[in-house]
């Protein structure tokens, strides 16, 4: 609600415009003292999406100094709807026109304001926790997710809280649901704070939900979900001969899918997540200190970039002439602020395209990268594509004896873990290479201490030398 110079109820004081939302949408409110017949109502086009209070606030303004000025009078004492149009106009807003009136009280007073409705109040609730809230989450979740199930459940069985709760338990996810009606609560306690409403109708609907009952929701399988809680299952992650066979599939000439290769490998050598990995740009290589750093992530639905999931900034070692070396130097070097690993026409690669040519898409007679490898008997099952950070992790650890705590500080698996990690080892992390075993890597630890330690011995011969000869 937008009004100016307002009471603690939200009411204008007498001579007063306001702009606020009455019966759905966004209404200017001209006072009864402008008008013996009763209150003036007329639409304003306001959307009531995010951002629609500074809109109407502005407009309320506007109005207030016309009204003052005698500017809406067309002199014959009735309200002048084309010059009201007119400044709708000057702020890009257009809106069906048609004066309504509210009958005048006998005490000039407005009479009860209606009770918002749930979009109404799920819209303030939004604006209300954008600032607190990532970009990410407020876009996917509570503008995307969460309000597309609202509008879904609201079509089907009206505004009644029970009705919906028992619409999205059949339709969602519990921990879904529970979420959404634990928003739901939330969002009408507020509205009850700002004297918006006088009753939360969802107080105490998400309580009983329990988030570890199954649900009969079917999963498509183009929305793969990536987790981080199972890393270390080698069932989630393929042998490391397997992907020497994916990789080979997707390199060879008689497929379409070639251009997916130097990001695939890469996942494979390092780990990254798919956004982050998406994310790299040339000047993130720093070929000098042989490593690479990740430091931010792609959004793919949003089209933006953001901090790493767990907000740090990743070393990742990158050994002078080795595989991931050369699988960096064999591509082209753009610009600093350029995507690394891009499409057929040179723009980044969405994820969503990279899921289909792995698990198929029939729509476009997509078969699959893993499909036809399953057929051709060269891996044993499906695993999505962000498996390729389970099986570097599984490779490292079990395969190559690598220290969890080492493979950790790389991939950041684990927030509380990889935070304490990260501050402990993570300069001796970059001087690992991950491409050669833990103990042919300590072996050769030794022999080059040993060197070191024969250098410093001779060094001291020849300083006792030339001290003896002084």
């Amino acid at each position: 609600m937008v009004n100016s110079s307002k009471t603690p109820t939200g009411k204008s004081k007498k001579g007063q415009v306001a702009v606020r939302v009455d019966s759905g949408s966004v209404k200017a409110c001209f006072p009864r003292s402008y008008c013996n017949k009763g209150q003036i109502k007329l639409a304003t086009g306001i959307s009531l999406m995010d951002g629609w209070e500074s809109k109407a606030s502005q407009l309320q303004r506007r109005l207030q100094i016309e009204l003052e000025d005698g500017k809406l009078d067309d002199g014959q004492g009735n309200f002048d709807l084309g010059r009201y149009q007119e400044i709708l106009k000057e702020y890009g807003l257009q809106a069906k026109l048609r004066i309504s009136r509210e009958p005048a009280t006998s005490d000039n007073q407005l009479p009860p304001k209606p009770e918002l409705s749930l979009m109404e109040v799920w819209d303030m609730y939004c604006s209300f926790r954008r600032e607190s809230l990532s970009e990410t989450v407020y876009q996917l979740k509570f503008r995307g997710e969460y309000l597309r199930a609202i509008k879904k459940s609201l079509a089907e069985v009206g505004e009644q809280p029970l009705e919906v709760r028992s619409w999205l338990l059949r339709n969602y996810s519990h921990s879904t649901v529970k979420r959404i009606l634990s928003c739901l609560s939330e969002a009408y306690r507020l509205a009850i704070k700002q004297k918006m409403t006088t009753q939360n109708l969802f107080d105490g609907l998400a309580e009983d939900i329990n988030t570890k009952t199954r649900s009969n929701r079917t999963i498509d399988q183009n929305k793969e979900v990536e987790n981080d809680d199972d890393v270390l299952d080698t069932s989630k992650a393929y042998t490391w001969e397997e992907a020497q066979e994916i990789l080979k599939y997707i390199q060879s000439d008689n497929n379409r899918v070639k251009h997916y290769y130097n990001l695939i490998k890469f996942k494979f050598l390092t780990g990254c997540r798919t956004g982050e990995a998406i994310a790299i740009w040339w000047t993130d290589i720093e070929w000098n200190r042989e490593r690479i750093l990740l430091r931010r992530n792609y959004n793919n639905r949003l089209k933006i970039y953001k901090s790493t999931k767990n907000d740090t900034i990743r070393m990742f070692p990158m050994p002078k002439d080795g595989e991931l070396w050369n699988l960096l130097k064999s591509i082209p070097q753009g610009e600093p602020n350029e995507n690394i690993f891009k499409n057929k026409v040179g723009k980044a690669i969405n994820a969503d395209s990279l899921q289909r040519v792995w698990h198929g898409y029939e729509a476009s007679r997509n078969k699959g990268i893993i499909p036809e490898l399953i057929k051709l008997g060269k891996v044993k099952k499906y695993l999505p594509c962000y498996n390729t950070r389970h099986t570097f992790i599984t490779h490292q650890i079990f395969d190559l004896g690598r220290d969890a705590a080492i493979v950790n500080t790389w991939c950041e698996h684990s927030d509380e873990m990889s935070k304490k990690h990260y501050r402990d080892i993570a300069k001796y992390a970059t001087q690992i290479n991950p491409e050669l075993p833990a103990n042919q890597q300590t072996q050769q630890q030794t022999e080059l201490d040993l060197l070191k330690e024969q250098v410093r011995k001779q060094q001291e011969l020849i300083e006792k030398l030339l001290e003896d000869k002084k």
